[in-house]
């Protein structure tokens, strides 16, 4: 699934396509913009997004025989929600 197969599926409940798109982009763009000033983005039985940001770091690198520095980074971790997991599990097992 895609971002305009999102679209289609709120199309559905709209009258047009175009307000579909406006509000998906919407949601997506306030998450983006939550994770990226390191908010923790909720979203009730769906999951958990946590913006983890991780410190420059020396690695050795034992073919060139040398450290090198890893420049600092963020990611970001998911974490589902019980009820989603559950209903995950309900999916798979009823294959």
């Amino acid at each position: 699934m895609n971002k305009n197969d999102i679209i289609n599926n709120v199309a559905k409940f709209t009258l047009r396509k175009n307000d579909a798109k406006k509000f998906v982009e919407t949601v997506f763009d306030t998450i983006k913009d939550a994770l990226i000033s390191g908010e923790k983005v909720t979203i009730q039985n769906f999951g958990v997004f946590i913006p983890k940001f991780h410190k420059s770091k020396k690695m050795y690198e034992p073919k060139k025989n040398k450290y090198l520095l890893i420049e600092p980074r963020k990611r970001i971790k998911f974490i589902p929600s019980k009820k989603f997991l559950q209903l995950l599990n309900l999916k798979i097992k009823s294959k």
